[in-house]
């Protein structure tokens, strides 16, 4: 299920695309402090049932597969990181063609 950022309130002093960078920072962070938490989660869960020490996940090389997976991935999470300046350009781009 794909989250977004509710947009921020706006900042005085700030202009807009200091708002931009802001809501990709706050997207960013979340997206970091969530997957950080499962991760944590998934690794204590998993040698404490004896399946996979940490040494064994960081010693891990992914196969084609999960490459491939993992760059479905990357861009998912870029897209939803930088989608503030996407919808920015797409409206100064309506706004240029409607002149």
């Amino acid at each position: 299920m794909t989250r977004s950022t509710k947009r921020l309130m706006p900042i005085p002093g700030l202009d807009k695309a200091d708002e931009q960078t802001m809501a990709m920072i706050v997207a960013l962070t979340s997206e970091v402090t969530v997957l950080r938490a499962r991760l944590d989660a998934f690794e204590r869960i998993a040698e404490a049932a004896g399946l996979v020490s940490r040494a064994d996940i960081d010693a891990f090389t992914p196969g084609p597969e999960a490459d491939v997976e993992r760059a479905a991935q990357r861009r998912r999470t870029l897209s939803r990181v930088f989608r503030a300046l996407r919808e920015a350009g797409e409206a100064d781009l309506a706004a240029q063609q409607a002149v």
